[in-house]
């Protein structure tokens, strides 16, 4: 088992975060069960420096929480049909975040949602809704979500490719995946 990440491991740059979640794990706590998911996949959104961003024209009531503090959760619904799971990266004020993309459950759990390939089928297995929005992923104790390291001496190859599904900023290089 890793250890738990800091504020100041999301505190960074969105494209450091997004290369260096590969391999570490989410844990999401419901009240009668606890999951552990491997994120294997993300993308990397840089606000004011991002026209694919959410946050590229300033802030508003939906992308409010991107403005920081780092360590918070960002949830909304992608074309009405699934939530996406974000974490808030960077310095407060300066909007960014990592896109969580894909994952593989550490134990599978005992339902047909083991499938987390694409944000909108990590957020219906993990059990993510619109009610986690700006949930603290840093807080003690820990809330619903929180994340430990990679475990030592895995060693992982991460692999990066333009993000998925957008339509500017087609070129930059801000997908990582493990290969």
């Amino acid at each position: 088992m890793g250890t738990r990440l800091p504020r100041t491991f999301f505190a960074r740059a969105p494209q450091i975060v997004a290369h260096e979640l590969i391999g570490c794990v989410l844990v999401v706590n419901h009240p009668k069960r606890q999951l552990r998911a491997r994120i294997v996949e993300t993308e990397a959104y840089d606000g004011a420096n991002d026209p694919a961003s959410h946050a590229f024209r300033g802030p508003t009531p939906r992308t409010e929480i991107m403005f920081g503090p780092a360590g918070h959760v960002y949830v909304y619904r992608s074309y009405g049909v699934h939530w996406c799971m974000n974490i808030v990266t960077g310095s407060p004020g300066v909007a960014s975040a990592v896109l969580l993309r894909g994952a593989q459950f550490l134990v599978e759990p005992a339902n047909d949602q083991t499938n987390m390939r694409g944000p909108g089928l990590l957020t219906r297995a993990l059990g993510v809704t619109g009610d986690d929005n700006g949930d603290d992923v840093c807080r003690n104790p820990p809330g619903k979500f929180s994340f430990t390291s990679a475990p030592k001496g895995e060693f992982l190859r991460v692999g990066r490719s333009t993000r998925i599904g957008i339509s500017k900023a087609q070129e930059r290089l801000w997908r990582f995946f493990e290969e």
